[in-house]
């Protein structure tokens, strides 16, 4: 598979205390090469597997709450995806069927993702903390046909599949149900061959729902098979320049959430890297203890994990850990956490702001360009960005507006990031714009060298897009 973006990186020989500001030289040499057609769960899983080589490369560490590990390498997880594959066809799902998937964080959660994109369907990734009326609204809504359930959701999923639900199998893990089908006798009985399904690259991919609110109406972004491609650089930038040498991921956040899929999992699994994965819930030992086993060097984790960690009554200093990057997807990191993490880990910590079906779109990268204290960073490569005000015409530095992302790049190109269409009432609407500017629902103003700032919000203010997206 070529390069799907492009951008020259300057060779300066200088170390992170000398380093010369590259961000203008990045973002003018910029490209997006983005083919017509795309399949997510091709480039971050099948592709790899074909290869002797990479195919014996781990993709998925997961250790689970007792410490049992599973591990699949890409061979494994192809083979894996490939059984469900067979099995969703079997039950009858078409291209674009919804599927949806209720899972407590585990290495069975990846694979259901990529299963249902490789077989062209749409994934609708639900956590497994929902209540049955959250479940129902959802299902209803999305109008999927297929749901799979843990032991954490089966109780309230079948409290929300009723009589008149549009879901007509359900797939359990770890269940005893004799209304569901086994995971592992379905995927014991399938082929571990599929070939995916050919699709266009801005066809739907992800229908992800944000977390419940009360007197909201339920609106499910849609995310399109190229979303992948437009998150990449900014994933590679904030990630200092991920892959590196023998780089390995983890994070803090469940596969089954957007942080977690969109901006973790199928990342490190496009560049053929290994991601470690353990419930939520751990202790800081037990996370250190991850950290040094499979020496991790890339990190993106929420600011209370941060301070969870620098809380802690033990340091834990006799851990030999190998971390060279940590992402935070938090726009409000406070300068003594800043500070903490520089002197804990040596390494400084690169802020994201990735709004729910934008992905990373602004943020740091201290390997490349300077950071500016309390700004929430730059345009990423590949995007374009301003504050702009309710006629969609952009303002000047300095005053306050929404901070809006344009439909094109700077060379006119379809941006494969933005988002062009939502999902409500079991129907499929396009995404309002301001001319050619689509707006992250997210005040802000930025100043003449582009650095970017958010407005603060009131206190009282539970409407935050931002903080529904990185849970």
């Amino acid at each position: 598979m070529a390069l799907l973006f492009s951008f020259s990186i300057k060779k300066t020989g200088l170390s992170n205390s000398h380093m010369t500001d590259q961000y203008n030289s990045l973002y003018q040499s910029f490209e997006w090469l983005v083919p017509s057609h795309f399949n997510i769960a091709d480039a971050c899983c099948h592709r790899w597997a074909s290869s002797p080589h990479e195919a014996r490369q781990v993709a998925i560490y997961f250790e689970d709450q007792v410490g049992q590990l599973t591990m699949l390498t890409y061979g494994q997880l192809s083979e894996q995806v490939n059984k469900l594959a067979n099995g969703f066809i079997r039950m009858g799902i078409q291209p674009q069927d919804r599927i949806a998937i209720a899972l407590q964080h585990s290495a069975e959660s990846a694979v259901t993702q990529l299963a249902a994109l490789t077989v062209g369907a749409i994934a609708v990734p639900l956590t497994a903390t929902l209540t049955a009326a959250e479940y129902a609204e959802r299902i209803h809504d999305s109008q999927a046909r297929v749901a799979i359930v843990d032991k954490h959701s089966i109780a309230p999923m079948m409290s929300a599949i009723d009589n008149h639900s549009p879901v007509k199998q359900i797939i359990g893990i770890h269940t005893e149900d004799e209304r569901i089908i086994s995971w592992r006798t379905l995927l014991a009985r399938q082929p571990g061959t599929f070939t995916p399904v050919i699709v266009a690259a801005d066809s739907p991919a992800l229908l992800i729902y944000p977390h419940p609110s009360e007197n909201k109406l339920l609106k499910g972004t849609m995310v399109h098979h190229s979303a992948l491609i437009g998150t990449l650089p900014g994933f590679v930038a904030s990630q200092n320049w991920f892959p590196k040498g023998k780089d390995i991921f983890w994070t803090s956040f469940d596969w089954n959430t957007p942080n977690g899929l969109l901006n973790a999992l199928l990342p490190t699994l496009y560049f053929g890297r290994s991601i470690v994965g353990c419930p939520s819930g751990r202790t800081i030992p037990r996370l250190f203890t991850l950290l040094e086993h499979y020496q991790i060097t890339n990190m993106l984790v929420s600011s209370h994990e941060l301070e969870r960690i620098k809380n802690h009554t033990d340091p834990l200093l006799e851990f030999h850990i190998a971390i060279r990057c940590i992402t935070c997807p938090d726009t409000d990191i406070t300068q003594a956490l800043r500070n903490w993490v520089n002197e804990r880990f040596n390494v400084s910590i690169n802020s994201i702001f990735a709004p729910l079906g934008f992905g990373y779109i602004i943020g740091e990268s201290h390997e490349k360009w300077p950071s500016l204290h309390g700004s929430i960073g730059k345009p990423y490569p590949g995007h374009a960005i301003a504050i702009i005000n309710e006629e969609g015409e952009e303002v000047e530095s300095g005053q306050t507006g929404e901070i809006a992302i344009h439909t094109t790049d700077q060379y006119d190109y379809p941006d494969p990031t933005v988002t062009l269409s939502y999902w409500s009432n079991a129907q499929i609407h396009e995404t309002p714009k301001l001319g050619e500017w689509v707006s992250t629902g997210v005040l802000g103003h930025a100043d003449n060298d582009g650095y970017i700032w958010r407005t603060p919000l009131d206190p009282l203010d539970t409407t935050n897009p931002v903080s529904e997206s990185i849970s």
